[in-house]
């Protein structure tokens, strides 16, 4: 028994190197970057769908930063907080799974998507959201369009 579990460890650890050997930071510019989501909802209580902005876009400023461009880089603004994990990535896509994300006074969200880069000045992304709080579930879907406007950031950004 000990054997199979050390071997099914040693078989995960593998796994998990190799995942991670896998990934490979996206090639975009660092600095100060315009966002643009649109986030479509479904099972959203009435009293919720004005202040969420139900499919409407909603524009913001993400400051990316090295450290940044092997995770979500995008994520900085967006409001949200979540811990993100890439499951795998290119210099031009990343595939990542947002956990634990704080959503105010909604609840919290699980997100999975991926990131595309046009090229190091423009990327995209598509994610899936499931949003709980208050005794319901809701379902997002959101799109984001990204263009990359200064090599740095605002004082109140960094």
């Amino acid at each position: 028994m000990r054997k199979a579990i050390a071997v099914a460890v040693i078989c995960l650890a593998a796994s998990l190197a190799t995942a991670a050997g896998d990934t490979h930071p996206l090639n975009v510019k660092t600095g100060l970057w315009q966002m643009t989501e649109i986030i479509t909802w479904t099972g959203l209580p009435p009293q919720y769908a004005a202040m969420m902005k139900n499919g409407q876009p909603r524009t913001y400023k993400s400051c990316v930063k090295e450290k940044d461009l092997s995770s979500n880089p995008w994520a900085g603004g967006s409001g949200e907080k979540c811990v993100w994990t890439v499951l795998k990535s290119s210099s031009t896509d990343m595939e990542v799974r947002g956990t634990s994300c704080q959503m105010g006074n909604y609840g919290t969200a699980e997100a999975h998507g991926t990131i595309h880069v046009n090229d190091s000045e423009n990327g995209t992304g598509s994610f899936s959201i499931v949003l709980t709080g208050n005794g319901q579930t809701m379902n997002g879907h959101a799109t984001y369009t990204g263009k990359w406007v200064a090599a740095s950031c605002p004082a109140d950004m960094n």
